[in-house]
């Protein structure tokens, strides 16, 4: 029996191991093929890059529906919800302004900006959900969000328009986290089943954003083998981090996604550094590192104080039994 458990636990962390190192490679790995298909491949249309992104994941997640490895949504919500129409819109548009913003800054500035989504997150979650922060939770978050500027400010490789995207993407990739938890508790439903209900009408508004986003030109662009290999590239990797950032969520924890998000941002400026011939100043090294300890910190702080709740809602419990 002792043998027999510990063959269960030790086939539940290697399948743990495998699902993390599954997401860590491919979203490093799409990071640096979009950055390829925009700067080498010179594919200068992020809106219409999405899309292309959207279509595969979509295939790829119709497919697993075909083989019966996840059950659909009993009935398609109405767009007249205004919960899974904000998702909708918010799946939309978040993408194309990432690779808008990818595609005209720096892989650093890049980098460092995401990191400003967790302290949206908690402001909307303030917001919407009325959820309050202890003292110690708010000083880490201020730490990330000076860190970031510093960083930010110090970086010259960045366009005032990429800028603008940026800053537009950041709360709108926060509502997304936050309303896709939302959808997925009001409905009872798996990641992947409303992905494979959204994706459709995203992949809609992603072809009005490419008016609003992408140059002119899209239709006469010359499609080379190059060209074509990284962009289907660019495809299969954005359904790999789609897929392997589910099997995280649900096999590993939110906070080891959230942890292992820390380590993929700075082997992601290593590697610009070496394959984009980036270069970092001590202040943004210091600002960058700031930003990622503030994180970890932050997150640290969030389960002790959920874990002594835990704590103190047992004892409670076991008082009044």
């Amino acid at each position: 029996m002792i043998q027999c458990h510990g063959k269960t636990f030790s086939n539940t962390r290697m399948k743990q191991l495998f699902f993390l190192l599954f997401n860590f490679f491919s979203t490093i790995a799409i990071t640096f093929i979009n950055k390829i298909c925009f700067s080498n491949v010179e594919f200068g249309y992020p809106a219409a890059l999405s899309n292309i992104h959207f279509a595969i994941t979509w295939v790829g997640v119709a497919s697993m529906r075909r083989l019966n490895l996840f059950e659909p949504l009993g009935s398609t919500p109405s767009l007249l919800d205004k919960d899974f129409a904000a998702i909708v819109i918010f799946v939309g548009t978040v993408t194309p302004l990432n690779n808008t913003s990818l595609q005209l800054n720096s892989m650093g500035f890049y980098q460092i900006f995401k990191l400003l989504v967790t302290p949206m997150v908690v402001l909307l979650e303030y917001v919407l959900d009325s959820k309050t922060l202890s003292h110690p939770r708010i000083i880490f978050l201020t730490i990330v969000c000076v860190s970031v500027l510093l960083s930010s400010f110090q970086d010259a490789q960045f366009s005032a328009y990429g800028v603008i995207c940026a800053t537009i993407w950041v709360p709108l990739a926060a509502g997304y986290k936050v309303q896709w938890g939302r959808v997925l508790r009001k409905y009872d439903c798996s990641t992947l089943a409303l992905m494979y209900t959204v994706l459709p009408y995203a992949i809609i508004i992603q072809t009005f954003m490419e008016l609003i986003v992408d140059p002119p030109g899209l239709f006469s662009f010359q499609w080379t083998w190059k060209a074509l290999l990284w962009v289907s590239l660019s495809g299969i990797a954005a359904f790999m981090v789609n897929l392997s950032g589910f099997l995280v969520m649900g096999g590993v924890g939110a906070l080891a996604h959230i942890l292992l998000g820390q380590l993929k941002s700075a082997v992601i400026c290593l590697g610009a550094y070496y394959l984009f011939n980036a270069t970092y100043n001590t202040i943004q090294l210091v600002g960058f590192a700031g930003a990622v300890i503030g994180i970890i910190a932050y997150t640290h702080v969030t389960v002790s104080e959920k874990e002594r709740r835990r704590k103190e809602k047992k004892l409670s419990f076991d008082k009044e039994n």
